[in-house]
């Protein structure tokens, strides 16, 4: 009985593949015709070369390129199998990353829902916060006054060796305790927050991954001005202190920016929280 050919319009509808693809496929020598008519050069299919078509548009499916797919067409089955579970594993990492992505936008929108949340500049306020890991540098030299942008890009050139999203925020950490001049206030740590969860590997000598503890804080929030600096944060020391609250003595100042164009004058707001016992 002879085998019934298929024209290449017909395989199209089929296959629910177009004309165009097909012809493609056949010039690169992917996918073949069994026959082609000398007079019009119409192409035409035997019956059992579908199942190679559906071969074809499932390695396709998952991902594999063409040229892979033309050399997965040589395999032998045990080779074929080896070959489809080195693509389960790259699928497999790319599924972790789109996860990575998916929750380091979900960090970096709660960023920025907290900071629109805060609506009331210049006074005392309290807050519950969940446990956020930073990457920090030591320092014992820094004050409000004056922080190299060298710090900030020790931080930038980590991550970035790390392939990890950058944080628009940065922050510094310091001793809770009074203050009579900016002179006094020396940070101990500069950091950015972390937005992933990976491990990183690459730490210099002087830094590390540290934990902002979840809990409740008490916090005050202004817009940053060298001049007003001091003054925000001894308001927020005598609330703590005239209402006798248990703090943990270490400030933890978050800077925020208000505005994202270069063409604009640089415009920050700072928080400064101090967990409670």
């Amino acid at each position: 009985m002879e085998e019934k050919l298929y024209s290449i319009g017909e395989v199209s509808k089929l296959a629910n593949i177009s004309i165009q693809t097909l012809r493609y496929y056949d010039q690169i020598g992917l996918f073949k015709p069994s026959h082609v008519d000398p007079k019009t050069n119409y192409r035409y299919y035997k019956d059992a070369q579908l199942y190679y078509l559906d071969i074809i548009k499932s390695l396709k499916y998952i991902g594999v390129s063409l040229e892979e797919i033309k050399a997965a067409q040589a395999f032998t089955p045990a080779e074929l199998l080896s070959f489809l579970q080195q693509q389960e594993n790259v699928i497999e990492k790319q599924i972790n990353r789109m996860y990575e992505i998916k929750h380091s936008l979900y960090k970096t929108k709660k960023q920025m829902e907290e900071q629109l949340a805060i609506d009331m500049l210049d006074t005392v306020y309290f807050k519950n916060e969940e446990a956020n890991r930073i990457l920090s540098i030591h320092t014992n030299e820094l004050t409000p006054y004056y922080i190299p942008n060298t710090y900030y890009s020790s931080l930038i050139k980590t991550l970035e060796i790390e392939n990890s999203l950058l944080s628009n925020r940065y922050g510094c950490i310091y001793p809770y305790q009074p203050y009579n001049s900016l002179d006094e206030l020396h940070y101990s740590h500069i950091f950015t927050p972390l937005i992933t969860d990976r491990y990183i590997t690459h730490l210099t000598t002087d830094m590390e991954v540290k934990t902002i503890p979840a809990g409740r804080y008490v916090c005050i929030a202004f817009i940053f001005e060298q001049d007003t600096y001091l003054v925000h944060y001894q308001k927020l020391y005598q609330y703590i202190e005239e209402n006798r609250l248990k703090v943990v003595p270490i400030v933890y100042e978050i800077f925020m920016p208000i505005n994202y164009s270069p063409n604009k004058a640089d415009e920050f707001i700072v928080e400064l929280k101090i967990k409670l016992k």
